[in-house]
């Protein structure tokens, strides 16, 4: 085999696996994306709020959840037709995604809501994101001629709090939003003082 065949054959293999490698990452992609809006899905939250939670635990890093419902969307979707629906749900996606920072995190949970979780944040801050959200999706008329808007239930990730309480305490806070009226933001109790990390007890 001459210098020039091989150098042929070696090319030709490097653009394979670069070509595989692509399709790789395209699969890896969509495994963890939701195909109506472009936020992660439902099955990779868990595994993102799973990470947050034992990091929380070791190092103390905060962190809270938004659980954001679109109010009255079943009447609209039925009124309006799905595609409508669909519609609206990819542009409330995109409102949420343009006004939350790089290391925040958007999650469709199923349905017509949406998760968000806040890395580094303490309630009152989350409260305030809460209530920038809310308020850009109401002014933003994502409906056209229908009016659309949010309910937000917030929650802080307290010390050794399973993921599953932590979003059933942003669902609870939600239920009190949607049930004062909706186009409301509704927080959780503040958690306990966190105590001392894993670390800190081990130096102490």
């Amino acid at each position: 085999m001459t210098v020039a065949v091989l150098v042929a054959v070696l090319v030709a293999a490097g653009s394979r696996l670069i070509v595989l490698h692509v399709r790789v990452r395209a699969l890896q992609r969509d495994a963890i994306t939701d195909p109506l809006t472009g936020t992660f899905n439902r099955r990779h939250m868990h595994g993102v709020l799973a990470t947050t939670v034992e990091r929380h635990r070791r190092s103390g890093d905060h962190a809270s959840l938004l659980l954001i419902d679109v109010d009255r969307f079943k009447p609209l979707n039925d009124a309006a037709g799905h595609a409508e629906g669909d519609r609206v749900l990819h542009a409330v996606a995109n409102a949420l995604h343009h006004r939350l920072r790089k290391v925040d995190a958007l999650f469709r949970f199923g349905g017509d809501e949406f998760v968000v979780l806040l890395s580094g944040a303490r309630l009152p801050g989350a409260r305030g994101v809460a209530e920038e959200l809310r308020a850009a999706i109401e002014c933003a008329r994502l409906g056209g001629v229908t009016p659309v808007s949010v309910s937000i239930g917030v929650a802080e990730l307290a010390y050794e709090q399973p993921a599953a309480e932590w979003l059933a305490a942003a669902d609870a806070a939600l239920y009190r939003a949607k049930k004062s009226g909706r186009n409301r933001v509704a927080v959780s109790a503040a958690p306990a003082t966190t105590p001392a990390t894993t670390l800190q007890r081990r130096i102490s």
